[in-house]
């Protein structure tokens, strides 16, 4: 079990810092400040709040919040187990600083799947040891595929475990040319 307050940090030998608190404010309520100094310098502060439900979690994060300058970066995430193996959720992204505001919103899609074919394959070997109406529930999950739609594009993944130390992975991205920071091929 973790113990409440936590503190954690380093620092080097030119005097820059990284540091972490974690705080337990409930039974499903967590805080937790990060804090970067280069030398005596801060560099990056950020603050979260995380929520955790029986079937949903919501966190909320300010980074490097400015009262004097004006500036902030907010981030809330949302994920809800819409059933036991499909869960939805967002990503709100607001940043702001002088002359300069926005906001960007992400949905996102996981779905955990089992091997029946598999498992069923497998148990062929032995008829008997399954009776036919669990022949359906004798499958682990063993694979995860996820999506998440957003302004930047679309980012899709799928990774299948075929045994507790092998599993295969595959990420696929799509961005719209219109995006900046993403290469547009020369035309000729």
């Amino acid at each position: 079990p973790q113990v409440f307050p936590t503190l954690v940090g380093d620092m080097d030998s030119a005097g820059s810092l990284n540091a972490q608190a974690l705080h337990l404010l409930g039974e499903r309520l967590r805080a937790k400040a990060v804090f970067q100094t280069q030398q005596a310098k801060f560099v990056t502060w950020q603050f979260d709040g995380e929520y955790r439900g029986d079937d949903c979690t919501a966190t909320l994060t300010l980074g490097n919040p400015d009262v004097l300058g004006g500036s902030v970066i907010v981030v809330a995430h949302f994920l809800q187990s819409v059933t036991a193996r499909l869960v939805l959720g967002g990503e709100l992204v607001y940043h702001r600083r002088p002359g300069e505001e926005g906001a960007i919103l992400t949905l996102a899609g996981k779905y955990t799947g089992r091997d029946i074919l598999g498992a069923l394959w497998g148990r062929l070997r032995d008829v008997t040891a399954v009776p036919p109406r669990r022949w359906f529930s004798v499958a682990a999950p063993n694979w995860v595929t996820t999506l998440n739609v957003g302004y930047g594009g679309a980012h899709a993944s799928y990774y299948h475990r075929a045994n507790e130390q092998v599993g295969v992975p595959w990420v696929s991205s799509r961005c719209p040319q219109g995006v900046s920071g993403v290469p547009k091929p020369p035309r000729d």
